[in-house]
C-alpha cells in the first residue's frame, strides 16, 4: 500500500503474476499461486482489486469468446487446459476470479449483483458470453443462498433479464438446454418461488422454444408441440435444430 504507483496498477500487477506470467511459475505450484493471488488481494482495499471486474469486462467484450466455438466448455476448463498444457486465457482468468472470490468475505462479494446489473448485462449479447458469466458467479450461489439470500435472488433476476438481451440479439441460440437446465438448478436448489413475479414477465417475452422449456418455471400455458422461434418459418429442420431429443 505504500508504493509509489495507483491502487489499479498494484492490482493489475499481481494478477498478472498468475495471468501473464504462469509460464514463468512452477506448474504443479499453479494452484498454490492463484489462491495466494487470491489472498493477497482480498486482504487489500477494494480499489486494489477491482481491476479484475475490469479484466472481466475486457474478456466479455474480448472476440475470443466469440471463436470458441463448441469448444468452450474445454476452454473454461482450468484443470483441463493446464493439463493439456495450454495457456488459456479464459480459464485462467475463470480461476483467478474464483481464487479471489473464494477468499473474499460475504461483504466484499455482495457487490457482485450490483457489477452484473450496472457493468456486465449492458454487453452481453452471445450466448458465450452468458455462459462465461455463469461459469463465473455458479460456484457461489450456494454461499449467497446461506449467507446473503438478497443477492442470490438479485443475480436470478439479472439472469433472467441477460437471457432476454441474447433473446433478442441472436437468431438462434445454440445452448437453449444448458442454460435452462441452470436456471431450473438456481430454481429448484435456491429460491424456489422467490423471483417468481419477476422472472414470469421476463419469460412471457422469450421466443416460444424458450418458454416452452421454461414453463415449469412460470407456469405459462404454452403448447408442448414442437415450437420454433418466431424469426425463422417453422419447417423440419428448424424443429430438429431446437428439439433434436
Amino acid at each position: 500500500m505504500a508504493l509509489p504507483v495507483s491502487s489499479p496498477a498494484v492490482g493489475a500487477a499481481v494478477l498478472d503474476v498468475v495471468l501473464k506470467g504462469s509460464s514463468h511459475l512452477p506448474r504443479d505450484k499453479l494452484m498454490e499461486w492463484m489462491n495466494a493471488v487470491g489472498l493477497v488481494l482480498t486482504a487489500l482495499p477494494e480499489t486494489y482489486w477491482n481491476v479484475l471486474n475490469e479484466q472481466i469486462l475486457t474478456m466479455m467484450e474480448s472476440p475470443v469468446l466469440k471463436n470458441l466455438g463448441k469448444s468452450f466448455f474445454d476452454a473454461f476448463d482450468f484443470m483441463n487446459c493446464q493439463g493439456m498444457f495450454v495457456e488459456g486465457t479464459c480459464s485462467y482468468l475463470l480461476a483467478v476470479a474464483h481464487s479471489v472470490w473464494h477468499h473474499a468475505g460475504i461483504g466484499q462479494l455482495s457487490v457482485l449483483p450490483q457489477f452484473v446489473k450496472e457493468k456486465v448485462k449492458g454487453i452481453i449479447k452471445t450466448e458465450e458470453q452468458f455462459l462465461f458469466l455463469l461459469f463465473l458467479l455458479g460456484p457461489f450461489l450456494s454461499r449467497f443462498n446461506f449467507e446473503r439470500t438478497r443477492c442470490l435472488l438479485d443475480l436470478t433476476v439479472e439472469f433472467y433479464e441477460i437471457l432476454a438481451n441474447i433473446d433478442k440479439s441472436c437468431e438462434h441460440l445454440n445452448y437453449m438446454d444448458v442454460i435452462t437446465d441452470f436456471l431450473y438448478h438456481i430454481k429448484y436448489m435456491f429460491v424456489g418461488d422467490g423471483v417468481k413475479h419477476d422472472v414470469d414477465k421476463v419469460i412471457r417475452n422469450l421466443r416460444p422454444a424458450l418458454q416452452l422449456r421454461l414453463r415449469f418455471i412460470s407456469h405459462t400455458n404454452v403448447d408442448e408441440t414442437p415450437i420454433n422461434t418466431p424469426r425463422e418459418p417453422i419447417s423440419s429442420t428448424s424443429e430438429k435444430k431446437y428439439f433434436n431429443e
